[in-house]
């Protein structure tokens, strides 16, 4: 009688731990569904109510950035925009989305960097027309810059130095897209800010 007491004491302890194994598992897949960049728009709505209130700090997490456009859906290229002049170059950045229709508007963050650290100042923002895009699969809005040259300034108030990509996020994302290029040199003293952008705009700008 003892030994089958034991028995089942241990089916039981095992029994519990399984479980408890499980739930945390399950917990685990949820919470990194809820935050990959592919869950925004109409798939993460979807999420958040199934989980009901229990979920409630991820359901207005996900609310105020629903419908943006994500990093991870976006590609970027840098076309020559119109092209350049008087000391600078115009170059356009181009959002481009391979996901689902998100929006996006605004200013994208820009900078230069080099060995992945960024070189002086980001961009300053000019002032445009502001407008939110709806975008979907396959177009794209741009932006245009304008980035100064360098030789423009003394070596002592720009402190040249040569870059190999240029960074950019996309509005209200933390990640950023890198495009490698070595067409630019940027300004290390960060008082002598060499890039402007405009707000996006629908389109390529072509």
């Amino acid at each position: 009688m003892t030994a089958l007491a034991m028995s089942w004491g241990l089916a039981a302890c095992g029994s519990a731990s399984s479980a408890g194994s499980s739930a945390s598992g399950g917990d685990t897949s949820s919470s990194m569904t809820s935050a990959s960049p592919s869950s925004s728009g109409a798939s993460s709505s979807s999420s958040t109510s199934s989980q009901g209130t229990s979920d409630s700090s991820n359901s207005s997490s996900t609310t105020t950035t629903q419908g943006s456009c994500g990093t991870g859906q976006l590609s970027a290229t840098i076309s020559q925009g119109s092209g350049g002049g008087a000391g600078s170059m115009y170059p356009y950045i181009v959002l481009t989305n391979n996901g689902n229709t998100c929006k996006m508007g605004g200013y994208p963050g820009v900078s230069l960097a080099v060995a992945g650290k960024q070189i002086g100042a980001a961009a300053v923002r000019d002032s445009g027309s502001l407008k939110t895009l709806t975008v979907q699969r396959g177009q794209s809005a741009y932006a245009q810059l304008q980035i100064t040259e360098a030789g423009n300034f003394s070596a002592s108030s720009c402190k040249p130095t040569q870059a190999d990509s240029l960074v950019i996020y996309p509005p209200n994302q933390k990640s950023p897209i890198t495009i490698a290029t070595k067409n630019y040199t940027g300004c290390a003293n960060s008082a002598t800010p060499i890039i402007h952008v405009k707000p996006l705009q629908a389109g390529t700008g072509q």
